[in-house]
């Protein structure tokens, strides 16, 4: 096992110690170095030994005083996640159509992926060694998709190559100190109900290092010929979830129990309050984005209307079912500052993907086309969570295409939580 060196920068501790591009680290102070995430943990030390493999082979040690304050100076061979090897009866992938971005099927569950970019993992795809790592290097919190505490059932949900006793592993995590974010994606007729119970029951035992349980509801899209039969989650569905985890936080006197945004806006329930998600600890995951965004709008609310009142004419605020309620307000807020452009709301279906996708981050741009089309002179403020980092969205059209389609007109693309705004 060997890490490649791609390039070294010049003049830093890397380059004075005579090491090149092409050449292999093997170890750093007699420990194998597997990957760049074992880099940055080993060159902590301030002092370094490291066995290299020339580019003809040779081996050599070299010795480094390393400064913490001056980079090492080394540019080396990117990870490579693992592949979930899980055949999950809901997997979101699974029910992607063909011909969307590449990266949208990749299935990654990789516990360093967890770690760093809060990736929710499986524990399936995890070896001996690898859980050792974990522990030694104390790689945590992780962000686990669990789903129930049950093997049987959970093994039946996600039909892996490898099934773990669940709160085997979490046990074992967190006798050595290791945290973790539970993720349950809740499948009506499989774990919601009493099943959903006892899962809640077991991660509320005392030793347990859970620092918060988010409960999801399955996504379904439209492209579910020959998968398994599922349904969605309707509201009555939404309401008894939601009332279930009120008692829950009652019961087990525990506020680490969070319902996905989505319960809420299925049982026409407002979400609570920012003193009831502690920081947002799964945010991502679609767990207090609305009471964010809200919270956030009102704390830039002067900004936004002074973006408003120096533009002229009207807007169009196009958003997506789940935030509708939400941009509602909003819009009705804006509309009351004098001398401010008017602001009108239009809620986009997700007919590309089906009913039941209700987020912005999933709306594609043939239904903006399709269903978008603003008064003349009227101006557009989009959802930028449409488009990913490289500007597409999910059926691969740049956000710069938005100018051939509506020329001369103000566009302006709003973050997600209305943290900032810029024009196209």
């Amino acid at each position: 096992m060997a890490l490649k060196i791609l390039d070294v920068v010049p003049r830093s501790q890397a380059d004075r110690a005579g090491i090149k591009p092409g050449e292999e680290i093997l170890k750093i102070n007699e420990v194998v170095v597997r990957d760049e995430f074992d880099l940055s943990f080993y060159i902590a030390e301030s002092r370094l030994i490291l066995e290299v493999k020339s580019t003809k082979g040779r081996l050599r040690k070299v010795r480094i005083p390393h400064s913490k304050d001056r980079p090492l100076g080394l540019e080396v061979q990117p990870y490579k996640h693992k592949n979930c090897q899980n055949n999950c009866i809901f997997c979101f992938i699974d029910q992607m159509p063909r011909g969307l971005r590449r990266s949208l099927y990749q299935k990654d569950d990789d516990y360093l992926f967890s770690y760093v970019y809060g990736n929710y993992i499986t524990l399936t795809n995890l070896s001996e060694a690898e859980t050792q790592r974990i522990i030694t290097q104390r790689i945590h919190p992780l962000y686990i998709s669990l789903h129930t505490t049950d093997a049987v059932l959970r093994q039946q949900m996600m039909r892996s190559r490898h099934p773990v006793e669940p709160l085997q592993v979490l046990s074992r995590f967190s006798d050595h100190g290791i945290s973790f974010h539970i993720q349950i994606v809740l499948v009506p007729g499989f774990n919601d109900g009493e099943a959903l119970r006892r899962t809640i029951t077991d991660l509320m035992r005392p030793g347990l290092r859970v620092l918060s349980i988010g409960i999801v509801p399955v996504g379904l899209t439209r492209f579910r010929e020959g998968l398994y039969p599922l349904q969605a989650f309707e509201a009555k569905g939404a309401r008894q979830v939601l009332q279930d985890i009120d008692i829950w936080r009652r019961e087990f006197d525990s506020e680490i129990i969070y319902a996905a945004d989505e319960f809420y806006v299925l049982a026409a329930q407002r979400v609570p309050p920012y003193s009831y998600y502690n920081d947002y600890p799964q945010i991502e995951n679609g767990i207090g984005m609305l009471r964010f965004t809200h919270d956030e709008y009102f704390e830039m609310r002067s900004r936004w209307r002074g973006t408003l009142r120096k533009a002229a004419g009207q807007y169009l605020l196009v958003t997506s079912r789940s935030a509708a309620g939400l941009m509602q307000r909003i819009v009705k807020d804006l509309n009351k500052a004098p001398q401010t452009a008017q602001v009108r709301l239009q809620v986009v279906r997700n007919d590309f993907l089906g009913e039941h996708i209700s987020v912005a981050g999933l709306l594609t741009f043939s239904d903006l086309m399709a269903q978008v089309h603003p008064e003349p002179g009227e101006g557009l403020i989009l959802p930028d969570s449409m488009f990913n980092d490289e500007g597409l969205t999910l059926d691969g059209v740049h956000y710069l295409k938005l100018r051939e389609h509506f020329p001369d007109r103000d566009i302006l693309l709003v973050d997600q939580l209305f943290m900032s705004w810029e024009w196209v």
